[in-house]
């Protein structure tokens, strides 16, 4: 990009045609996977106390002559429609392929999330609550930027469990030396992978997962918001 075009985009980002390209990326992506991504936040959330639940639902000695307790039943029918869709080896590459997806709105987000100089500080923040597209969009802006990081890492994590071989791949080429049982790049995926299920910093945490685990499902909700009312106004306007 020249120095020109980089000094537009970086002043009046909304008049360059690249950001209408990639807004329209984002928009059709999420507007296919909205409501996948809806069901895997609502399932992701409902297991973050998988193990403590298990515990309690099962305590040691417990006689399982009766099977599983129906909650307990109920839990992993979660957990096996959040990994797998409840398809086996193919929901998980279905899950993966998702993952790619919402990768894909990730990074077409944070270029068209960005307002200019002089207004993205305003990103940062919700508006009052209205019934304005104005008020749509910034929460949905103010939801992508604080909680980018984590998405991306949900999305990555979500790429490996289902196609570990690139990962596998990348860390084995660019080992230098073999007998370190360190890899580059290992490390940060071993994170988000604590990332993704919660594991760190006890019940506080847990809890904080269960509700950021619902960011993907408020995000296809205030995206669908931002659509719909660009799209009903014109809609009445051709109906007249």
């Amino acid at each position: 990009m020249s120095a020109s075009r980089w000094q537009r985009w970086l002043h009046q980002p909304q008049t360059q045609p690249l950001r209408w390209v990639l807004y329209q990326v984002h928009l059709w992506v999420g507007i296919v996977i909205g409501l996948y991504v809806f069901v895997i936040s609502l399932s992701g959330s409902a297991v973050v106390f998988r193990r403590e639940l298990t515990r309690w639902l099962l305590p040691p000695g417990n006689n399982l002559d009766s099977g599983f307790p129906l909650a307990l039943r109920v839990l992993e029918w979660l957990v096996d429609f959040h990994d797998n869709l409840l398809a086996g080896s193919v929901g998980r590459d279905v899950n993966g392929v998702g993952a790619i997806l919402v990768t894909v709105m990730l990074v077409t987000g944070a270029v068209i999330w960005w307002p200019g100089p002089r207004q993205w500080r305003q990103s940062l923040v919700v508006v009052r609550p209205s019934k304005t597209q104005r008020f749509s969009w910034r929460l949905h802006s103010a939801l992508g930027f604080w909680g980018g990081f984590l998405l991306f890492g949900w999305s990555m994590t979500g790429i490996y469990f289902a196609f570990p071989e690139p990962f596998e791949w990348f860390f084995n080429t660019f080992d230098t030396d073999p007998q370190d049982l360190e890899r580059p790049g290992e490390a940060i995926l071993l994170v988000f992978i604590d990332l993704h299920f919660g594991r760190f910093g006890g019940l506080t945490i847990r809890v904080l997962w269960v509700i950021l685990g619902l960011l993907p499902a408020a995000l296809f909700v205030t995206g669908f918001m931002v659509w719909w009312k660009r799209v009903w106004p014109s809609r009445k306007l051709l109906d007249r």
